[in-house]
C-alpha cells in the first residue's frame, strides 16, 4: 500500500478572517499573538492580565453557586505556591487525588509556577492504586479532597507504603492533622506572609519543552503507564483545537465541568482551553448531580463522553416506550431531523414542508432534550471512546452540535476532530493543524487502506515515565507514535475508527473481529446497560450482557422479581434480548454475529476490577471473572 500521510495545515493567525470574529474574539486572537503565551501558567497569568476580575470558576458551597474571579485565583495559586517553594524543587513531583473543584486548579497551577510535575490520580482509585502513582512519579506531597480520601491515603503515608511521600495537604476544614497531614487554607495563609521572589524567578525559568505532568494510563491492558507530556504538548494541541473549530464559537462561554480532571480530555478541553478562550468553568457537584446542575449553570460548552449522550438518548427512548403514540410520535421526528441535519451539513436546500415538519418536531419532542441540557448549549465535543451512529445523527438532528473527535492520553489528547462546518457521521473528522497521521497495514484488516493509526506532531509526549522498553515500543525516532488503534481515511481525509489493536478477537477459524462496534450497536438498545464480546480463540462470538434492570417491568408491562439472579434465567426477559441481539446480527458478517448470550445480574464496575477508572472494560479481568458462565456458551460438539 502507497503511504499516505493525511494533515491539515495550520493557518498562519495573520490569515484568520478576523472580520467573521467577534469583537471579543478578535480582542483575544491579537493578544495571545502578542503575548507569546509558551507554557501554562503564562496562559494563566496572561488571562488574569486581561480580565482580572471577570468571572472565572463558579462551584457550589452550601447549596449556592459562588464565583471566583481571576484574580483571586492567581492570589490563591501564587500563596500557594510561595508556601510550596520551601519544599519544592524544579522538577519535584505533586500528586492530586480529587473531584473537580477550584482547589484542583490552585494546587496543579502552583505546581507548575515553581516547575514542578503534576501527577493525578483519579477519585475513585483504589488504596493501591493510588500508592502505585505516588510512588511511581516519586512524589513527594501528596493533595486529597475530602476526609473521604484522605482516609484512603492516610494509611499509605503512616504504614510505609509511600516511603517517598512527605506530606498530604487536604482540601476540605475539619479533618484530624498532624505535622505531616495539613489543610489547603493553613498552607495558602502561611504562603501570604512570604515573598513572591522565588515564584517570579521559576514563573521566568519555566522551559516549554519540560515535562510538567505525568498523566497515567488506565491500564486496560496491563500496568498503568505515566505519560510524560510537556508544556508545549498542551499550549500546541490547545491552540490547534481552538483553530479546528474557530475562535469566533468561543465567545462568551460557560463550561460544566464533570469529567474527571484526572483524565487528559477534561484537562485540556475543560480547563486549559477555558484558559485559552475565557470561558468560566462550573465544577458539577457529581455525575449524580449532572442533570439537576445542567439545569442550573446551563452550559454553553460541554465536554464529555458518549456514554453520557447514550444516556440522554436511552432515556428519550425509554419515554417513548410507555406509548405506541410516544413511539411513533419519536421515529418520526427522528427521521425529520436526520433529513433537515443531512440537508444542512450537505448545503442543500431545506424546503418549507421540511421546514415546518421541522419546527414541529422541534416544538413537540427536541425542544425538551436541549432544554435537560441547560436550553443554550452551543457546541459540545465528545470523545474517549466511539460515539455509536445512530445516536449522533439523532443529537444532531435534534440540533445539537456535537463534534466527535479522536485522542489519547499520549497525545494531550486531540488528534482529529469534526469541525462545526462538516461532519461527517461515524467518523471522528480530520486531523486538528500541526498533526499528521499516517496508516500502517495490519494483519487481520480486511478493508483497503485499513490498519493501524501512527500520529506525529508537537501534541506527542516524550514518553512513560521509566519506562524506556515501552516508549521505544510506541514511539518511533522520527517521532511516528504507534497508537494501537486501527481505523482507515476516506476519500476527503476524514479517519474512520474500527477497532484498538490489542482488542481485535481472532476466532479459531482464523478470522478477525473488532468487538467495539458491536457492543456500541449493542449498548444503543434501551433495554442494555452494558456489553461484552468475546470469542477469542473460540469457535465463535458470544456476549455477556447487562440489562438495564429498571426499565424490564415497562417492557414486559408486568411487576418482575427483585432478585437479579432470578431475571436473568427469567424466559420472557432473555426474550426480548434474543430479539435484540437479531437485530445487531443483522448487519454483521457471519463470523462476528452474536450465537449465544448471558445476562449477568451485576454491571461491570472499577471497584469489581473489571472497568477502568475512565470506564473502559479489562477484557481479560472480565475473561478470568466470568470464565465458568462463559464456558457454558461454548458447549462441546
Amino acid at each position: 500500500m502507497e503511504e499516505r500521510i493525511v494533515r491539515t495545515e495550520r493557518r498562519d493567525p495573520a490569515s484568520v478572517d478576523r472580520s467573521t470574529l467577534t469583537e471579543g474574539a478578535r480582542r483575544i486572537l491579537e493578544s495571545i499573538e502578542g503575548a507569546g503565551v509558551k507554557t501554562l501558567p503564562h496562559l494563566f497569568l496572561w488571562r488574569t492580565r486581561l480580565v482580572p476580575d471577570a468571572e472565572a470558576l463558579r462551584h457550589k458551597l452550601a447549596g449556592h453557586w459562588r464565583s471566583i474571579t481571576y484574580r483571586t485565583w492567581e492570589t490563591t495559586v501564587r500563596n500557594l505556591a510561595a508556601a510550596m517553594a520551601e519544599w519544592t524543587q524544579v522538577g519535584d513531583r505533586v500528586a492530586i487525588m480529587s473531584e473537580n473543584r477550584p482547589e484542583w486548579t490552585y494546587a496543579d497551577l502552583a505546581t507548575q509556577c515553581l516547575g514542578g510535575v503534576v501527577a493525578p490520580i483519579y477519585p475513585t482509585d483504589l488504596p493501591k492504586d493510588a500508592a502505585y502513582v505516588i510512588n511511581d512519579a516519586k512524589a513527594h506531597t501528596l493533595f486529597v479532597s475530602t476526609a473521604a480520601q484522605l482516609a484512603k491515603t492516610r494509611p499509605l503515608l503512616e504504614q510505609g507504603q509511600v516511603p517517598g511521600l512527605q506530606r498530604i495537604i487536604v482540601f476540605d476544614r475539619g479533618t484530624p492533622t498532624d505535622d505531616r497531614v495539613l489543610v489547603l487554607d493553613d498552607v495558602v495563609a502561611r504562603g501570604r506572609g512570604l515573598s513572591q521572589a522565588t515564584v517570579d524567578a521559576r514563573l521566568g525559568g519555566l522551559d516549554p519543552d519540560a515535562v510538567m505532568t505525568f498523566v497515567y494510563t488506565s491500564g486496560t491492558t496491563g500496568e498503568r503507564k505515566g505519560v510524560m507530556l510537556t508544556h508545549t504538548n498542551f499550549i500546541d494541541n490547545i491552540d490547534n483545537t481552538v483553530q479546528a473549530i474557530g475562535e469566533g464559537h468561543f465567545h462568551d462561554s460557560v463550561m460544566l465541568s464533570f469529567l474527571p480532571l484526572s483524565h487528559s480530555l477534561e484537562r485540556m478541553a475543560g480547563y486549559y482551553t477555558a484558559l485559552r478562550v475565557g470561558a468560566v468553568i462550573a465544577y458539577a457537584e457529581s455525575i449524580e448531580k449532572l442533570p439537576e446542575n445542567l439545569l442550573e449553570v446551563r452550559p454553553t460548552i460541554l465536554v464529555s463522553v458518549p456514554r453520557v449522550y447514550e444516556k440522554v438518548y436511552a432515556r428519550v427512548q425509554s419515554a417513548a416506550a410507555s406509548s405506541p403514540v410516544k413511539k411513533r410520535l419519536l421515529a418520526w421526528a427522528r427521521a425529520v431531523g436526520q433529513e433537515h441535519a443531512t440537508r444542512e451539513i450537505e448545503g442543500r436546500e431545506r424546503g418549507l414542508r421540511l421546514r415546518l415538519q421541522y419546527a414541529l418536531a422541534d416544538r413537540l419532542v427536541f425542544s425538551k432534550l436541549k432544554a435537560r441540557l441547560g436550553g443554550r448549549l452551543r457546541f459540545a465535543c465528545t470523545g474517549g471512546a466511539p460515539m455509536p451512529r445512530e445516536i449522533a445523527i439523532f443529537l444532531r438532528g435534534a440540533g445539537l452540535l456535537v463534534l466527535e473527535g479522536y485522542g489519547m492520553t499520549e497525545t494531550a489528547p486531540v488528534l482529529t476532530l469534526n469541525g462545526p462546518e462538516k461532519v461527517k457521521f461515524g467518523s471522528v473528522g480530520r486531523p486538528i493543524p500541526g498533526v499528521e497521521l499516517k496508516i500502517v497495514p495490519e494483519p487481520g484488516c480486511e478493508r483497503p487502506g485499513e490498519g493501524e493509526i501512527l500520529a506525529r506532531g508537537t501534541n506527542v509526549m516524550k514518553g512513560y515515565h521509566d519506562k524506556v522498553p515501552e516508549t521505544k515500543a510506541v514511539l518511533e525516532p522520527d517521532g511516528w507514535l504507534h497508537t494501537g488503534d486501527i481505523g482507515y481515511f476516506d476519500e476527503e481525509g476524514y479517519l474512520f475508527i474500527t477497532d484498538r489493536k490489542k482488542e481485535l478477537l481472532k476466532t479459531s477459524g482464523g478470522k478477525y473481529v473488532a468487538p467495539s462496534p458491536i457492543e456500541g450497536r449493542l449498548n444503543v438498545h434501551p433495554l442494555i446497560e452494558q456489553s461484552c464480546v468475546i470469542g477469542n480463540q473460540r469457535k465463535y462470538c458470544v456476549a455477556l450482557i447487562v440489562p438495564k434492570f429498571d426499565v424490564l417491568p415497562k417492557w414486559l408491562n408486568r411487576p418482575l422479581s427483585a432478585d437479579r439472579n432470578q431475571l436473568v434465567s427469567d424466559p420472557e426477559v432473555r426474550a426480548l434480548f434474543e430479539d435484540a441481539i437479531n437485530a445487531v446480527n443483522q448487519d454483521l458478517s457471519h463470523w462476528e454475529q452474536i450465537r449465544r448470550f448471558a445476562l449477568l445480574p451485576h454491571e461491570f464496575s472499577q471497584e469489581t476490577g473489571e472497568l477502568t477508572p475512565t470506564q473502559k472494560m479489562k477484557r481479560r479481568v472480565i475473561d478470568e471473572k466470568h470464565k465458568g458462565l462463559i464456558d457454558t456458551l461454548f458447549p462441546p460438539d
